[in-house]
């Protein structure tokens, strides 16, 4: 989910003109002066907002940076790993959704390299690509994959495959071939990791190479991010280590294990250290330590908004482009979420400075919290106050709501139970039996298709996905269904014992 996890939060900006295929091109990233670094207070301020942010969220384990063009502003890190460990500058974090800029760096690299094309129709690379309208799939463009405007739902296909075998990437989209679009292509902008699935299947088909093995000679070797990963092989050399979900507001350890299938849209792995490296590259033109990973032009159409998101400002190519809430000062950033991991990039051109907030835990219900931090800390590196933000009060609500119809259901179950023991001696007649348990039957049945299928499809995704990503809810889930199944058994029970009775 690759959550790009994430809800509307933030305000447009118009930066670009798409009607014309041109892109408007913004200033690159200036290098920060004096007067923008943030001083020692800033910086200690910083430092205590977010170990109390730590505190209050539960968070296991809590990774920071400032960086500017030429060197590390200011990092920490705080508590431990899922193997119990200190966390350090050095220790690998899935990214979720933060893949989705590096897998546009690294179709960007084959742009610049003359052997793709912006608007070439997918097909061009991808000869194989198919979806339910085979005129759609015919006419999506690379640009429209990186800009989310394929026409492509949001849940197009399944994701979190944990897949790790050989051509697993290549498959999920294969899988595509029974989507239906949503839009014609290029008519508007619909988030779906299923775009940068595609993406990394591209990739793949133009250079011959496993999707993480051109990241690995493309991005990650010229950056030196060492403890980086794209797939599995490179997951426990690295020692990525278990991630945190939260049952009932505390974390607890959880190793799905890694999805090399999903690297593309959500299954980087990177560590702090690593990161501050791809950040430098963004703020000073696409270079790192004399080596040059794209273009200044390029890194510039990258991080200008092309496209409106209706919500949340404007999308690049695998960047958001929009304004720090109540300020006019541009962000150009990306989250992510994979079960037990969150990230956040936040670049600020006018200020040549860029942010880095790394987690070892994730809840639906804190994402907000989650990304409200990385925002936080670009308003307090400019001297501004920081902003609350809480956990989603849908989210615990619904779980509360769940919680109590699990005790409702418990007190029904028992209460039936001993009407079938101990059947009350009250003349009635087969028919009224038999449409007072047709009545909890059908009760019953309702509430197991509402809270299996119709909530889940509210949180967007289905059980499978509500246990993966929210297991408290999932889980409660389940409990539900299952104790309505036995009300409607037991009370059947008891109506059938009661009109053999009568027939007797």
């Amino acid at each position: 989910m690759g959550v790009g996890v994430s809800r509307p939060r933030w305000l447009a900006t118009l930066l670009a003109v798409v009607a014309t295929g041109l892109v408007v091109a913004a200033p690159a990233a200036a290098a920060p002066t004096d007067e923008n670094i943030p001083t020692s207070d800033a910086i200690a301020g910083v430092e205590e907002y977010l170990r109390k942010q730590q505190d209050e969220h539960r968070i296991p384990g809590l990774a920071y940076a400032i960086v500017g063009r030429d060197r590390v502003i200011g990092q920490a890190a705080w508590g431990i790993d899922g193997q119990g460990a200190a966390v350090t500058g050095q220790t690998p974090f899935l990214i979720g959704s933060v893949s989705k800029p590096f897998t546009a760096l690294a179709v960007m690299r084959l742009v610049e390299a003359g052997r793709v094309n912006l608007d070439d129709p997918v097909r061009r690379h991808l000869p194989w690509f198919r979806l339910a309208d085979d005129d759609a799939a015919g006419r999506i463009t690379v640009r429209q994959l990186l800009t989310h405007t394929s026409g492509l739902p949001r849940w197009a296909s399944r994701t979190d495959r944990f897949d790790n075998t050989a051509g697993g990437l290549a498959r999920s989209v294969r899988d595509l071939a029974t989507v239906e679009p949503v839009e014609s292509p290029g008519a508007a902008h619909r988030y779906s990791d299923a775009n940068y699935m595609v993406l990394g299947a591209l990739v793949e088909t133009v250079t011959g190479q496993p999707f993480g093995g051109f990241l690995r000679r493309e991005v990650f070797d010229p950056l030196d991010m060492r403890h980086a990963a794209g797939s599995e092989a490179e997951a426990e050399r690295v020692g990525l280590s278990a991630g945190h979900r939260y049952w009932f507001g505390h974390p607890r350890r959880f190793d799905p294990g890694y999805d090399t299938s999903g690297v593309p849209y959500g299954y980087v792995a990177a560590s702090l250290d690593d990161l501050t490296h791809f950040v430098t590259a963004q703020l000073d033109g696409g270079r790192y330590a004399g080596t040059q990973v794209l273009s200044a032009d390029g890194i510039t159409q990258m991080h200008t908004g092309q496209v409106d998101t209706s919500n949340s400002g404007r999308y690049g190519l695998g960047w958001r482009d929009t304004e720090l809430e109540g300020t006019d000062t541009r962000v150009v950033w990306h989250a992510g979420a994979t079960p037990g991991y969150f990230a956040h990039l936040v670049l600020i051109p006018g200020s040549g400075l860029g942010v880095i907030v790394l987690a070892n835990s994730y809840s639906l219900a804190l994402d907000s919290s989650l990304a409200t931090m990385g925002f936080n800390i670009a308003r307090m590196a400019h001297g501004e106050t920081w902003l609350s933000s809480g956990a989603d009060p849908l989210l615990s609500a619904a779980l509360y709501t769940l919680l109590a119809v699990v005790g409702l259901l418990t007190i029904t179950v028992a209460w039936s139970l001993v009407r079938a023991v101990r059947p009350r001696r009250r003349a009635q007649t087969e028919r009224v039996r038999i449409t007072a348990v047709a009545a909890w039957v059908f009760g019953c049945v309702a509430l197991i298709c509402v809270v299996v299928a119709a909530l889940p499809a509210m949180l967007g995704g289905d059980l499978g996905q509500a246990l993966l990503w929210t297991p408290d809810i999932g889980w409660t889930i389940i409990t539900i269904a299952t104790l309505a199944s036995a009300v409607a058994i037991v009370r059947i029970g008891v109506a059938v014992r009661a009109i053999l009775a009568i027939r007797r």
